[in-house]
């Protein structure tokens, strides 16, 4: 799934195609999207107005200066829909292991 989302983001974002992405499943009725994959990146090229170091790691939940994109995926892998905003989806990438 995360080989289709990448490609997915190279059609859509491709300033975003090598971003750390989340992964998640969806429990919903039939025939509704079945993964949910977040990915964001802070757009800042200056000095953080929140004083975040390091931008990899922000906890502000919405921000102007973030891109991030959900996609919902379809159990094929098939986009069903792209949420585009400022948000903070999730509080960890997928491939930070984390504490």
């Amino acid at each position: 799934m995360i080989a289709r989302a990448r490609a997915h983001l190279r059609t859509i974002a491709p300033d975003l195609q090598y971003a750390p992405l989340i992964l998640r499943t969806l429990d919903g009725p039939p025939g509704s999207p079945r993964y949910a994959v977040s990915v964001a990146r802070c757009q800042n090229v200056g000095e953080c107005p929140y004083e975040m170091a390091d931008p990899s790691v922000c906890t502000v939940p919405s921000c102007d200066l973030r891109r991030s994109l959900r996609l919902l995926l379809n159990a094929d892998g098939s986009l069903a829909q792209v949420i585009e905003g400022h948000r903070r989806w999730n509080p960890r990438p997928l491939d930070d292991p984390g504490p």
